[in-house]
């Protein structure tokens, strides 16, 4: 279980300290409690504690720009749970619709790990962008005669309107000259192409499936299915196949 700790806003400590590291590999949109829906990134890092190995997940809110969070319960484990751990975490990222790639920080030199990790957010925190100073109007001088300014603006409104006249005619004809005429093809074609987004949904849910298999020493620790899950799973390979043959 993993819990939110707003209390945190970042993790500053040495690269060194990292054990694992994980990146999503597309923003998706996330809806947490009292934060409204929006594009979010996702990170999940192991770092050595105290005590042991800390586990969090961490959620990059883009609109609102804020860093949750989300710590393992317990807080702390030794070294021979840091696996258990670790797929816990990675399930329940990838449950909120995020795909999770290893950046496989224990592997780089002590440069690279300390360049990899200073370039996160989840380092220092995000740095509160600094307003910019207003911009001031400039000030007609007082020392001119109210007669002189209203004729000079009346000199120059003239061709101004002049101008904005002959450019709203000239686009009114360009947009009709230019709009297509919506043809019955056109529209029978968007509706046939709707049938294959649920394919191409189904297509990739069953990659990201695939490659959440794949990934190193996960599958090995999975324990062997029961008789109902391979039942499931025939009668669903059995309807993906007659997809497959019906759409041929």
């Amino acid at each position: 279980m993993f819990q939110w700790n707003k209390s945190i806003n970042a993790i500053n400590l040495p690269a060194s300290k990292v054990m694992h590291l994980f990146r999503s590999m597309r923003e998706v949109q996330l809806a947490l409690p009292g934060v409204s829906a929006q594009q979010a990134s996702a990170f999940l890092c192991q770092y050595q504690a105290e005590e042991g190995v800390a586990t969090v997940a961490i959620f990059h809110l883009h609109k609102s720009k804020v860093l949750c969070f989300y710590f393992s319960d317990p807080l702390v484990v030794p070294m021979q749970k840091i696996d258990s751990m670790l797929d816990q975490g990675l399930n329940f990222v990838e449950s909120m619709g995020f795909l999770m790639t290893d950046q496989d920080i224990h592997l780089l030199d002590v440069a690279d790990q300390e360049m990899l990790w200073a370039s996160l957010p989840i380092k220092a925190g995000l740095l509160n962008e600094e307003e910019s100073p207003p911009v001031e109007a400039p000030v007609r001088k007082l020392d001119e005669k109210p007669a002189a300014i209203a004729e000079t603006l009346k000199v120059n409104a003239a061709p101004v309107e002049k101008k904005a006249v002959s450019v709203a005619v000239v686009s009114s004809k360009v947009v009709k000259a230019e709009t297509p005429a919506v043809t019955l093809d056109k529209m029978s074609s968007k509706v046939d192409s709707e049938p294959q987004v649920s394919e191409n949904v189904d297509d990739l849910l069953a990659a990201v499936e695939a490659m959440r298999a794949k990934r190193p020493g996960l599958r090995a620790r999975k324990s062997a299915p029961s008789i109902e899950e391979m039942g499931r799973r025939r009668l669903q390979l059995h309807e993906t196949v007659g997809r497959i043959l019906a759409s041929l």
